[in-house]
């Protein structure tokens, strides 16, 4: 008996010592615009952070699909701003946005004096929400997937200043005939795209033993999805109109393999100039090299993200 009631105190002492793994919230926005509740996932830094820091303001990243990419996509910048000591992003609030009617927000308004209501929810509802709530900081990026790449493009092309920076992954470019590629066309030289930056993520869907040389003569349906991509790429490479730009090929990934590593990479390209570049040698340098080093650094982030130099 004595040690039956032995075990059962070690295994209640056991379950007593239990602590939960929090990254985030989940809160319900009622939309006016769109009419119906719309459910958020929050990530804060603070939320896994090992030093709290109550004062501190971040920028804040605006992820389609939110059900879809929230775990992934915190894990991926809680791992290059904090864990291991890493510096290589910023900290960042993550907003990521659950999906209701997906064809209805994720697909852009042909008439563009009626945009998409969706847009409007973004704009006039859900940022300011987010600005007066949470320590945001001036900058925000956009991340989208497929349909959501899609969105991400159309916003960029008709509304560049909502966003500072865009990863469009996969962007269905084809959809409605190409529709909307050709109005990226068209919008885009009518904007100053200064200082905005683009990453988009392309993945092998490529029918089984097609080469990129045989994909020029092909006009196959089959084609059409990766054809745009490529089509939107050839056009920014001489249209940027100021645009930093950047694509990647993944040959290994499949349309729905590929927004892990796409995240990942655009958010390398977007931040290329957010690590600071010093070593131990700097630290234990005995003249004012590490102080010019800091000061040149730091006012090409706070230029970049929008922040006062101090």
């Amino acid at each position: 008996i004595a040690t039956a009631l032995a075990l059962l105190l070690n295994l209640n002492l056991i379950a007593q010592s239990k602590e939960s793994v929090f990254i985030g919230t989940k809160e319900v926005i009622s939309s006016k615009i769109l009419n119906e509740n719309r459910k958020v996932w929050i990530y804060l830094p603070n939320n896994t952070s090992q030093i709290k820091n109550l004062s501190k303001r971040y920028p804040v990243m605006y992820l389609l699909d939110g059900e879809a990419h929230f775990y992934s996509t915190v894990g991926t910048i809680q791992q290059l701003s904090q864990a291991n000591g890493n510096g290589v992003l910023p900290e960042m609030i993550v907003v990521a946005i659950e999906n209701t009617n997906r064809l209805r927000d994720l697909t852009p308004s042909i008439d563009r004096n009626n945009p998409n209501s969706f847009v409007g929810f973004l704009s006039n509802e859900l940022i300011p929400y987010i600005d007066n709530n949470y320590p945001t900081a001036p900058y925000r990026l956009l991340v989208g997937h497929s349909l959501g790449g899609l969105t991400a493009i159309d916003i960029l092309s008709n509304n560049p200043a909502l966003f500072d920076a865009y990863i469009a992954i996969e962007p269905s470019m084809w959809f409605n005939n190409e529709t909307y590629l050709k109005n990226t066309f068209e919008q885009l030289p009518k904007h100053n795209m200064q200082g905005k930056r683009l990453f988009v993520g392309l993945a092998n869907t490529l029918p089984k033993g097609m080469k990129f040389s045989s994909l020029k003569k092909d006009k196959s349906t089959e084609t059409q999805h990766i054809r745009s991509i490529l089509k939107f790429d050839t056009y920014l490479k001489t249209n940027a109109n100021g645009l930093n730009y950047a694509q990647k090929f993944y040959e290994n990934e499949k349309h729905n393999t590929v927004p892990l590593l796409s995240t990942y990479d655009g958010l390398r390209f977007i931040f290329d100039y957010y690590l600071l570049d010093v070593s131990e040698k700097d630290f234990s340098d005995s003249t004012d090299i590490i102080a010019l080093k800091l000061k040149k650094h730091y006012e090409v982030v706070s230029n970049k993200m929008g922040f006062k130099n101090s």
